[in-house]
């Protein structure tokens, strides 16, 4: 006959496979966090320039969007000053 039942000790194989594989999930996040978060008041983080740029000049109608039937109204303008260069 089989060995005698022993509730004990059933699954701590899987149980220690799985505590591994959390632990280098966890580690794996880690090293990503730590590789690529920038602070939001971070210099080289790029909404930092947008937010002082919307901030400093305004909704003004170099930002602004432009209308559905004027799509190509904003590259007509900009051609003019690209050939002044």
């Amino acid at each position: 006959m089989s060995a005698q039942y022993d509730p004990n000790k059933q699954g701590w194989g899987a149980a220690l496979v799985t505590c591994v594989f959390t632990g280098a999930l966890l580690f794996g996040a880690w090293t990503i966090h730590k590789n690529t978060y920038r602070h939001p008041r971070d210099p080289m983080n790029q909404q930092v320039y947008h937010a002082v740029d919307n901030g400093s000049h305004g909704a003004s109608a170099e930002h602004a969007a432009p209308a559905a039937g004027a799509a190509g109204a904003h590259e007509s303008e900009q051609a003019p000053k690209a050939a002044a260069h």
